[in-house]
């Protein structure tokens, strides 16, 4: 199956990096200079996930980028985002992976005060797809009433587009029940065995399952309204980051880098074979996201909006997306 090579956008160019922190990509905590100590912390606990949203962290580890910053990374691969996100509320780990709609929620019900460290990705075409097996007898978006969906997490970015595409598509028949969360590398067994009827698959478990695991695409669920969209990010309390400012910037310092990389695509599919566990012939057909270099509250702000559209968040709850954007304000203000 012939499958375009997708370009990565939206990144950084070498003077980008020289001025990522005098221009406040990231508020005022990432400055311009390397540290040259007095790190509050060396050793970060990060939880990360095993999809293609991880790759520049192992990319900053491999080059040095944290060493050279005073930082040692102690990483561990969680199973779902929200996991990530119940261990960074409950302190075992310092930053972690996950998509942006469970950490709004944390923070819309004041279950946790939480801060965007570092965007993990945002979406291109096909880096997400709603797939069946082959032989389903399901063909389109009406036949999975009553039906199990798998999807990464619960009330993660994947459910939020899907619940987005059924409202668009007037799909009755969806409940809470619909979703079944699990890890995008059990859903290929999942299908085959009809624990669920449908998966919604990131990379590069994705291209893994197009062309290994008999599976065909049914919906591409980040397109329209929700093209481009943020996903997922890397988040610390509140606490944490107050607490430890430079150990953050110092962070930021080092993924920056890493992002910079990432347009070299072969840096990429290297990090991505060697951490994720896919073959090289799958790393290269497989769709790139946008690795952002900054943070946009605006941009974050359309996930808040589309969790009140779907009815994922009462109306009664909302988040100012700039409160979770170190420092509350606008990149470069």
């Amino acid at each position: 199956m012939r499958r375009k090579r997708r370009a990565i956008a939206g990144l950084l160019t070498t003077a980008m990096v020289a001025t990522l922190g005098g221009c406040g990509l990231f508020g005022n905590a990432a400055e311009d200079k390397p540290s040259t100590g007095g790190l509050e912390k060396s050793t970060l606990k990060v939880a990360e996930l095993k999809i293609i949203d991880s790759t520049p962290i192992h990319m900053a580890i491999d080059s040095g980028y944290f060493k050279a910053e005073g930082l040692t990374i102690d990483i561990n691969t969680g199973t779902k985002g929200s996991d990530n996100l119940n261990n960074v509320n409950g302190g075992s780990v310092d930053l972690g992976l996950t998509s942006y709609p469970p950490a709004i929620m944390a923070q819309a019900k004041k279950a946790g005060q939480l801060k965007i460290v570092w965007d993990a990705v945002s979406t291109t075409e096909n880096l997400f797809l709603l797939v069946v097996k082959k032989d389903s007898p399901i063909k389109d978006l009406s036949q999975l009433s009553g039906k199990k969906i798998a999807v990464s997490s619960p009330g993660g970015i994947s459910e939020l587009a899907l619940r987005s595409q059924f409202l668009l598509h007037g799909v009755q028949g969806i409940t809470k029940e619909t979703f079944v969360p699990m890890g995008f590398v059990d859903m290929p067994p999942a299908l085959s065995r009809g624990t669920v009827d449908a998966a919604i698959m990131n990379e590069p478990f994705l291209t893994q399952a197009l062309q290994k695991d008999g599976v065909t695409k049914l919906l591409t669920p980040f397109t329209g309204a929700t093209a481009d969209f943020a996903t997922s990010g890397w988040v610390a309390t509140k606490k944490f980051v107050d607490e430890h400012p430079k150990t953050i910037a110092a962070f930021q310092r080092a993924m920056a880098k890493a992002v910079a990389d990432t347009q070299d695509r072969k840096k990429v599919e290297d990090a991505t074979v060697k951490y994720q566990g896919v073959t090289p012939a799958i790393a290269q057909l497989m769709t790139l996201p946008n690795y952002p270099s900054s943070t946009d509250p605006t941009r974050f702000q359309r996930v808040v909006d589309l969790m009140h559209q779907v009815g994922e968040m009462p109306a009664n709850l909302t988040v100012d997306m700039h409160d979770m954007v170190i420092n509350g304000s606008p990149p470069g203000k």
